[in-house]
């Protein structure tokens, strides 16, 4: 992907999408700098890298296209590669792209448009960690009270010979497999936990935006479904998603829970059992409500007061060190979703995974998991590969195998936790055949309306999602949307922000001290797929918004705008390809809404994102379930899942905490 060719037509668009403006008042360099200015278009090109050979393969398509004189087929322009046109030109392939009736084309567009944008405004400089940027934008690391880890984990080296024996091998750390390990292990059962990513001290997470997506979430934070349509945020490190993720500690519905026990065969889930899941969680991790809201989600919660919505405070599993003041720790959360430097958030790291290692139980860090070895219809263990550590790995590849970097594991029992992504596809690479591994994947798809407000937001500060609106939870039954607010930091807000042209995003950009977003979370009643990749055995994710749902998450958007009307934004964006500027005051908001509708929000349109993944390998009654009521597979004896992959269908809320009350039931069950 090196090849000069491409690398100068990638490098005449990133300074297409990012430009050099001539302004008079520029202190900074700011309005003068450009993409390449940066690196950016090499960096790119290293961040590739990170993804699964699919993806690969079809970035190396879009930048042989944009190399080629064909490219003017594409937009109905000069029979030129990308670096032969003028920037006017460039300027208007992109809008082109942007409103093509082809999605691969609106595809194109955005996986430059987000690329680009991250890089340049989240990456860092090797030799300082800051990134030029931030200076004119107001933003800046947290960094002032990291002190080395005082208690970090006892985990395994990767030097560990060919061969480990243990009587429970719990394959993946996060949210489900810490608290199977804590349980059983503290009932006496000799455990193994194996993660296929590394592991991370407390002092290591810089909150350097793209290094740590790079280190700790999936594909580098650049995961997507086969379409491009959504952009998959999941975690990838020890701890697994409650190390990145914002903190939102909801319970399931209850109204979710007796539709899981009633229509998919649990009873389970309407027990008093089952709720002791939650009680032991939620003591366990701390979680509780009080915390001071940042100025976004305070506006939130103000404006759905304003218009009557039905609104409350997100309990959030945040722990304040006594070591640190209050407003010190309290800012410094909002930086916790690169992992968190200050033990402040009680993820898995700071407090099951401590649990388990306490009673015994030992951590295989970059252990990534082949093969599940069943003999005679019982689970046997596991073969896997030792990966070089993340922060010594040279593009992100495997040592050689031989040289005992491949290992078994024999177990009595293994319990698959790797999360409704990768436990589908080990299952069907361990030779599972059950129709229904892989589908019923359910994304909670998130559209984002941001606005501007006069007064600062500074939304990369505080408790990061610490407000819900649940006003259209139910829009029809069981189904509908909820709106909340995530963390907002620049590499990520220009990811997400609308492009029109390169002046304007700059601008939009160097106010995100201003910005404030509000996401629409859909609880999706019809789902997707996860397959295993040709070339990579990797996860593939197929998903299209269903019209149904699409329905429900566009009235979410409709009481996004108004929530931000209503808190006092002077101006309020949807973010889409052909963006739409509301400015409170000077028009309709109800025409304004009307016009929204008339967009087209078909696939590539507009921005679609995922923070949870869930379903995959469904827990029920019925012979259609891949896994029965009690945790253990169909197929396969002592073999059990553990992780959000079993829920029947989506949860509707944030599903940390969901997932820990399901794996606590598993463990239990292990337990007799």
């Amino acid at each position: 992907m090196n090849h000069p060719r491409y690398l100068a037509a990638l490098t005449a668009l990133c300074d297409t999408l990012i430009p050099s403006v001539q302004k008079t008042d520029d202190p900074d360099g700011y309005w003068s700098r450009k993409a390449s200015d940066l690196d950016v278009p090499p960096r790119i090109l290293e961040l590739i890298g990170d993804t699964k050979t699919e993806d690969q393969v079809q970035f190396r398509q879009l930048l042989g296209l944009i190399a080629s004189p064909a490219l003017g087929l594409t937009w109905f322009g000069p029979m030129k590669a990308a670096d032969r046109l003028t920037s006017a030109q460039r300027e208007t392939l992109l809008r082109r792209w942007a409103a093509s009736p082809l999605p691969q084309l609106r595809n194109a567009f955005n996986v430059l448009r987000k690329l680009c944008s991250l890089v340049y405004f989240g990456d860092v400089q090797t030799d300082t960690g800051v990134n030029l940027n931030w200076k004119t934008i107001g933003y800046q690391q947290f960094k002032d009270y990291i002190k080395p880890d005082p208690y970090p984990l006892p985990v395994l080296g990767p030097e560990i010979g060919t061969t480990l024996n243990c009587e429970v091998l719990v394959i993946g750390s996060g949210a489900a497999g810490s608290i199977v390990a804590a349980e059983l292990a503290a009932a006496g059962h000799d455990v193994l936990i194996v993660e296929k990513s590394g592991y991370a001290r407390t002092d290591e997470f810089t909150q350097e935006e793209v290094p740590m997506l790079r280190r700790h979430f999936e594909s580098g934070g650049l995961l997507t479904s086969h379409t491009g349509s959504v952009t998959v945020l999941a975690g990838s490190t020890i701890g697994g998603g409650t190390t990145i993720n914002w903190g939102a500690s909801l319970r399931t519905p209850d109204y979710v829970l007796e539709e899981w026990a009633v229509d998919h065969g649990n009873p389970h889930f309407s027990g008093k059992d089952y709720q002791r899941g939650f009680e032991a969680v939620e003591k366990r991790n701390a979680i509780r409500t009080g915390f001071r809201h940042d100025p976004q989600n305070q506006a939130l919660f103000d404006a759905a007061r304003k218009l009557g919505y039905d609104v409350e405070a997100i309990p959030m599993n945040l722990r304040f060190p006594a070591d640190l003041p209050d407003d010190v720790a309290w800012k410094a959360a909002g930086y916790s979703c690169y992992g968190d430097a200050y033990g402040i958030k009680q993820g898995a790291a700071q407090t099951f995974l401590r649990d388990a290692a306490g009673q015994g139980a030992r951590i295989l860090p970059d252990a990534d998991v082949q093969q599940i070895i069943i003999k005679n219809g019982e689970a046997a263990g596991a073969l896997c590969l030792i990966r070089t550590p993340r922060k010594e790995r040279r593009n992100d590849s495997f040592f050689p195998h031989a040289g005992g970097r491949e290992i078994r594991i024999n177990a009595r029992r293994v319990v698959v936790a790797a999360g409704a992504l990768h436990t589908p596809v080990l299952l069907l690479k361990s030779g599972l055949r059950h129709p229904w591994i892989g589908r019923n994947l359910f994304l909670h798809p998130v559209a984002a309306v941001g606005a501007f407000y006069e007064q600062d937001m500074l939304p990369w500060y505080g408790p990061m999602m610490s407000v819900i609106v649940q006003q259209f939870a139910r829009l029809d039954g069981n189904w509908g949307v909820r709106i909340e607010c995530p963390p907002v930091h620049p590499g990520l807000a220009a990811f997400a922000l609308s492009w029109e042209n390169g002046e304007s995003f700059k601008r939009d950009v160097a106010n995100a001290r201003h910005l404030a977003v509000n996401i629409c979370l859909t609880r999706d009643r019809f789902g997707g797929r996860v397959t295993v990749g040709k070339k990579s055995g990797q996860p593939v994710i197929h998903y299209k918004l269903d019209d149904y749902d699409k329905k429900h998450l566009l009235r979410g958007m409709q009481g996004a705008v108004r929530l931000h009307c209503a808190g006092g934004a002077d101006r309020v964006s949807v973010m889409h390809n052909r963006p739409l500027h509301f400015y409170p005051g000077q028009g309709s908001v109800d025409e304004f809404l009307a016009a929204m509708l008339r967009r087209r929000w078909g696939t590539n349109w507009f921005g679609l994102f995922s923070a949870h993944q869930m379903g995959t390998c469904r827990m029920g009654g019925g012979s259609d379930y891949p896994v029965k009521p009690d945790g253990e597979t169909r197929e396969v004896r002592n073999l059990f899942v553990a992780d959000g992959s079993l829920f029947p269908s989506a949860s509707g809320t944030n599903p940390m905490l969901s997932i820990q009350a399901l794996a606590y039931w598993v463990a239990q069950n292990m337990k007799s």
